[in-house]
């Protein structure tokens, strides 16, 4: 798949107007061969999942694009769009047409999402230019539950509420939840000049991988559409936290209560507190990304901390909190 950087729309539209000029005397319900019109046709791929053109998306180089004559009939001509997303379709005799993009030609990560006017085109003495009729294209959209069964290597796009934001750890991991359940992100990159935090709306596009034994959303890019309340974390205990539930809380935002801590182990430029409230110990892993006061975690003390479940790759997750509100040591 090759694209380029968008452009403005008018530029796309000016271009394609300039292509020729037409003869505007009379009109045609069939085919007119005396007199000539313009469609062109602009082909975007919907980066952010706004299901408009925005700047945050890009122009779909190489799509083939075939005119046919009415519906179902043969094809009258075959363009590819050039390197700013165009196809363009001059001298044409005015009369009824129907163009479609070739799926083939899009490669097998993205697929035709929506079509201006159906693909339906009327070219006539008094609208002989037409243009640039819109094609969406867009990766697959899928729920968070379905992304995590999929194999490797499979380019999506998935909604989501941020459960802990890029800029909370070191390692360039985010968090997201849906309906369906919660993954980790990694790799992270913003669209847009507006960050992820906790209770951000996103759309996020990456490449299904694994990571450390668990599923997870590789080279994830994230668009910020929207703001819901602070994410509610799940009560846990330590012993289901050390396990992330049997795995089916992997990636989750969870709170754990009442843990008295056994043992600090600084790892740098991390550091690990280990803690327990009987059910067994966790270990809360304090990112050496947030400045966390570490003489207050003192074998004895107790503890209520929040933060998301990341594995260890041994069969077993780690606590990490995102920022220094989420722990409280009494």
């Amino acid at each position: 798949m090759r694209h380029s950087a968008i452009r403005p729309l008018a530029v796309a539209l000016g271009i394609i107007v300039g292509m020729s000029a037409c003869d505007n005397a009379g009109s045609s319900l069939g085919i007119n061969l005396t007199k000539q019109g313009i469609v062109g046709v602009l082909v975007y791929l919907d980066r952010d999942g706004s299901h408009s053109l925005t700047p945050l998306d890009t122009l779909f180089v190489g799509a083939k694009v075939s005119l046919r004559i009415r519906d179902g009939g043969a094809i009258y001509k075959t363009v590819f769009t050039n390197a700013l997303g165009q196809a363009v379709f001059d001298k044409l005799p005015l009369g009824h047409y129907q163009f479609s993009v070739d799926s083939a030609s899009l490669g097998d990560s993205v697929f035709v999402a929506a079509v201006d006017s159906l693909g339906k085109v009327e070219l006539t003495a008094q609208d002989s230019i037409i243009g640039p009729l819109l094609v969406r294209v867009a990766f697959p959209e899928v729920s968070i539950r379905k992304a995590r069964s999929l194999p490797p290597g499979k380019r999506v796009f998935l909604r989501g509420v941020v459960l802990a934001g890029v800029q909370s750890f070191r390692d360039t991991t985010s968090y997201v939840q849906d309906s369906s359940g919660t993954v980790r992100l990694t790799r992270v990159t913003l669209r847009g000049a507006v960050g992820s935090t906790p209770g951000d709306s996103v759309s996020i596009s990456g490449v299904t991988s694994a990571r450390l034994g668990q599923p997870t959303l590789d080279f994830a890019a994230l668009a910020r559409f929207g703001a819901q309340p602070q994410p509610i974390p799940i009560p846990v205990t330590t012993g289901s936290a050390a396990t992330a539930g049997n795995g089916a809380l992997d990636a989750a935002l969870v709170l754990i209560s009442d843990a008295i801590i056994s043992d600090t182990l600084p790892s740098a430029p991390d550091y690990k507190v280990v803690a327990s409230d009987g059910s067994g110990s966790v270990t809360i892993l304090l990112d050496g990304n947030i400045n966390f006061p570490r003489a207050q975690f003192r074998p004895g003390h107790s503890m209520k901390a929040t933060g998301v479940l990341v594995p260890t790759g041994a069969g077993t997750w780690v606590l990490k909190p995102r920022d220094v509100n989420d722990v409280i040591v009494f």
